[in-house]
């Protein structure tokens, strides 16, 4: 059951996969899609094929949780619940009802990452009160980090995986959830600035993995881009739905703009995204992004989303 993928020293396979993870009764037909999502990554695992680190978001339900044990890793880590706190930022709190917002989180954040190595040092917190906007605001999003030892790499290894605000399907207009992104990158910029290792200077490899949601928003792709430059970071790559993908075809350049491994399609229009923050004695290298969990041969997902694996190599 615990098997895990032979790889080279130094070697790192991520999957980022939002799962569409909803309870009874948003997500009637999701427990048989989701067991297949497990069951897939067990059968990959049995062949030595699996992702060696995985982070999901929206994992709400007990069916979707259960994909941490059904698939077979080692290590889990979960996000925070739907009682965690949030932070007091001072910020103002959304109150319109009919959105979803003022009825306080429902769901947990629906936050995991399941892997094949030793973790360690795993840190987690909710958004802060008023860093939502509309629908998003029943679910208690936030931000899940853990350590890996990898082999082969002496500097430690910390992944983080989060779930920003959704845009259209949030139900508020663009400027109102687009508060509601700039807040949570403010918190993701103040989880990293807050870890202890950063406060004594010990260097840290960081890779980050989640669901971005750009909602098709050129301002929400300015602020990611520009957080991951003053980070002096940079993106691996990213992936959205396919129904945009000709465009790369016509204007390659809107789908690669300073990414490692360019993007399927427009970035603005992607929402699953890796970047990486390294010391500079530290060379990083993405190697391949592949797509996981495409369509079918009847032209059928698994999710909304597809999964986004990344392969690094450390030298």
């Amino acid at each position: 059951m615990f098997a895990s993928q032979a790889s080279p020293p130094g070697q790192l396979s991520l999957l980022t996969y939002n799962v569409s993870g909803l309870p009874w009764p948003l997500g009637l037909d999701r427990p048989a899609k989701l067991a297949q999502i497990a069951d897939r990554l067990a059968a990959l695992r049995a062949t030595g094929r699996a992702p060696q680190v995985v982070v999901l978001q929206e994992a709400f339900s007990p069916e979707a949780e259960a994909i941490a044990r059904r698939a077979g890793y080692r290590y889990t880590a979960f996000g925070p619940t739907s009682a965690s706190p949030q932070p007091e930022r001072g910020y103002t709190r959304p109150g319109m009802v009919l959105k979803g917002e003022g009825l306080g989180p429902m769901l947990s954040s629906g936050l995991i990452l399941m892997s094949d190595f030793r973790i360690s040092h795993v840190r987690r917190t909710a958004f802060p009160v008023g860093a939502c906007a509309g629908y998003d605001c029943l679910a208690n999003k936030g931000i899940l980090a853990a350590r890996i030892a990898l082999p082969g790499v002496e500097t430690p290894v910390e992944i983080v995986t989060t779930h920003f605000n959704s845009g259209n399907p949030s139900g508020q207009p663009e400027p109102v959830n687009r508060i509601a992104f700039n807040r949570q990158l403010e918190a993701l910029h103040r989880f990293v600035a807050d870890d202890v290792a950063v406060a004594k200077n010990a260097p840290v490899v960081r890779i980050f993995a989640g669901d971005f949601n750009m909602g098709h928003s050129p301002a929400r792709l300015t602020a990611l881009l520009g957080y991951i430059k003053k980070q002096k970071g940079f993106a691996s790559s990213a992936l959205g739905r396919d129904k945009y993908s000709g465009l790369c075809q016509s204007q390659p350049d809107i789908c690669r703009e300073g990414l490692a491994l360019a993007a399927n399609v427009p970035l603005r229009h992607a929402n699953d995204w890796q970047f990486v923050t390294a010391p500079q004695d530290v060379q990083l290298t993405p190697l391949a992004a592949e797509m996981m969990f495409g369509k079918d041969r009847a032209g059928k997902t698994l999710s909304d989303h597809v999964g986004l694996k990344v392969v690094y190599q450390f030298r």
